[in-house]
């Protein structure tokens, strides 16, 4: 079994298997390191793939990389490995890759972690890349254009935040409009040299002046070149007809006649886009996607994505479309980098995906990387350091509990108690395993105007007591405030309070879950009762509905006490004062309950929050 490196307050290199008993719920939080800390001293030898030589030197630069990365970066809930990487490599499946120019550079992957056989393994299929490489060119190839001698591309992006996502989150995290980024320049492609689990990179060019190395392409030279291609094309699927007829005149007739059918039409597509965009042939082309010989066949406009003769029904929109310089392929294979490419996917909702690129955005060190390359000078003499420790990480501070805490804290009768008085405005709950939305934001502490304390808000998250002293006792009365936000939208996801008995952390054998909805305009709320208690048989297991009275919408803090008691076998929940269920064989005497949890994931509304705080647990 490989070793992997354990990072703590420092790095310190510690061989450990994975069999760790860490909670499936706590494997985010966790620092699992790297397979393996290189620290690589420069090249021996050149690499040669295909007809490409890949220099000492060249390959040395993949080293400082390596280590770069691994200074800036020590992967959390996850475990992460550095590789080396030289492309492009001929193969059938990507053709065009022989007019890219000579690439060398790194990919850093980071697997996610999961319980296996009673052991914490690392998932193959889920590596996420952060790549830096030289001469990377970015972009989705035009096949229709490229060749071996020249290479066309256009710059698709997508989009990086979801429509919900909260200013707070776009400002921390968006690399255009990060102060460290402003004179560099930055996408949200659509595409990069990986080949799975990368759908959009941001991606950050550094080169020589901080000028784009690509020639813009003109919307004449494209329609050019596309004419030119279809000859190309044509006599491709000529040759192909001959080949696969094996012979049989009758079928290279008569294929023969519909691609020549084909050609005339495509031919005729390009005449009329020359004289469509006779008046914008000097304009920057732009291309909403990718295009092919059927497309002119077909009678397309490749700029619009409808008939040559036809408007849109919408706008497009549109990426540039770039070409090589002629003299870009011998300068890649000199030893000096022609310009950096730096990507890496990422998610706001993945809590290993988010530290990941906050380490990149804090600590990488990109503009001691352009000077290295690009104006040695700035760094002669100096090692690469960091902007910030990999180790960095935020001081907690604790505040001074309430009177309520210390009170409940010291009574023998009370098993748990939160009134998040400890934890700091704006901070994640002390004691608690705060999961992301998927904005990217997770429960904090707040106040409420016109109610007292300290309130955990939730709008699409989840929070798991991980102070929590287990087991429950056997009978007990747990109660908590809860509070839904005025104008919450009818029909978003309650709140959802889970009683667990986990056999493993994070896998519950039992529970019973309370989920709570509120009404609209002063009507009733609602409550979801579920429960789960397979064995032995004759427990409670299944959902029925119930009014939670008192539950609504309309007011500026829609508050209301629940509580939940357990006597022997049977459940009792109460709204406030009133009774809205109970089981009287519900669950087994001999079962204890060892997990509290609280969820609302899907809610992104701005009004749709629920704000909890007083969670008592008594002993009965």
């Amino acid at each position: 079994m490989k070793k992997v490196i354990i990072l703590c307050h420092i790095l310190v290199s510690v061989t450990t298997s994975f069999a760790q008993p860490i909670p499936p719920k706590s494997i985010e939080d966790s620092v699992f390191g790297w397979y393996k800390v290189y620290h690589l001293k420069g090249a021996k030898e050149n690499k040669i793939m295909d007809n490409r030589v890949y220099s000492i030197a060249q390959l040395s630069i993949c080293d400082s990389l390596v280590n770069w990365i691994q200074a800036s970066y020590i992967p959390k809930s996850g475990i992460g490995d550095v590789k080396k990487v030289v492309f492009p490599k001929k193969s059938v499946y990507s053709p065009y890759n022989t007019g890219l120019p000579q690439g060398f550079g790194v990919t850093s992957f980071l697997w996610s972690m999961e319980w296996k056989n009673d052991k914490i393994v690392p998932i193959q299929e889920t590596e996420i890349p952060w790549g830096i490489a030289a001469n990377e060119v970015p972009g989705i190839s035009i096949n229709m254009l490229s060749t071996e001698k020249q290479y066309y591309f256009f710059m698709e992006e997508g989009e990086r935040f979801f429509d919900v996502t909260s200013e707070e989150v776009r400002k921390k995290y968006e690399i255009r409009t990060l102060p460290q980024f402003k004179k560099y320049t930055t996408w949200h492609l659509t595409s990069s040299r990986y080949d799975r689990n990368a759908g959009v990179v941001d991606a950050v060019l550094l080169c020589k002046n901080n000028q784009l190395p690509f020639i813009p392409v003109s919307i004449g030279e494209l329609i050019q070149k596309t004419g030119e291609m279809i000859q190309v094309k044509h006599e491709e699927e000529k040759k192909k007809i001959i080949e696969k007829a094996q012979g049989n005149q009758r079928d290279i007739v008569y294929f023969s006649k519909y691609e020549d059918e084909k050609f005339e039409k495509a031919k005729a597509s390009v005449i009329k886009l020359l004289e469509k965009y006779k008046t914008r042939m000097a304009d920057h082309a732009s291309l909403p996607s990718n295009y092919d010989y059927i497309d002119l066949s077909n009678g397309y406009d490749m700029f619009t994505r409808s008939k040559i003769e036809e408007s849109p029904y919408s706008v497009p929109r549109l990426f540039p479309v770039y070409k090589l310089a002629p003299n870009t392929y011998e300068l890649c294979k000199k030893d000096q980098p022609q310009w950096i490419l730096v990507t890496w996917s990422w998610m706001t909702s993945d809590i290993g995906e988010l530290y990941m690129h906050e380490s990149i955005i804090n600590n990488f060190n990109f503009d001691y990387v352009y000077n290295f390359f690009f104006d040695p000078e700035k760094v002669k003499g100096q090692l690469y350091k960091p902007l910030r420790s990999p180790v960095y990480k935020e001081a907690v501070v604790v505040t001074e509990a309430s009177e309520a805490s210390k009170k409940n804290t010291t009574d023998k009768n009370i098993h748990f108690f939160e009134d998040f008085s400890t934890t700091g405005i704006g901070k994640k709950p002390i004691g608690w395993y705060a999961k992301s939305s998927i904005e990217g934001s997770t429960s904090v502490v707040t106040k409420l105007d016109g109610l007292g304390g300290n309130w955990a808000v939730l709008k699409g998250q989840y929070l798991n007591a991980t102070l929590l002293k287990k087991p429950l006792p056997q009978n007990f009365t747990l109660s908590y405030d809860l509070v839904a936000a005025q104008n919450f939208t009818w029909g978003a996801k309650g709140l959802t309070i889970k009683l667990a008995k986990e056999t493993t952390p994070g896998n519950a054998e039992s529970y019973l879950t309370l989920k709570l909805r509120p009404g609209s305009g002063g009507n009733d709320g609602e409550a979801t009762l579920e429960t789960k208690f397979p064995s032995p048989p004759g427990y409670s297991n299944g959902t029925k509905w119930y009014a939670a009275p008192g539950f609504s919408n309309n007011k500026k803090n829609n508050h209301i006490t629940v509580t939940i008691k357990k006597m022997e076998e049977t459940v009792q929940v109460f709204i406030d004062k009133t009774k809205i269920a109970e089981y009287e064989k519900a669950i087994p005497l001999a079962l204890s309950f060892n997990a509290i949890s609280f969820d609302c994931s899907g809610n992104s509304g701005e009004n749709d929050k629920f704000y909890i705080s007083n969670i008592k647990i008594t002993k009965d």
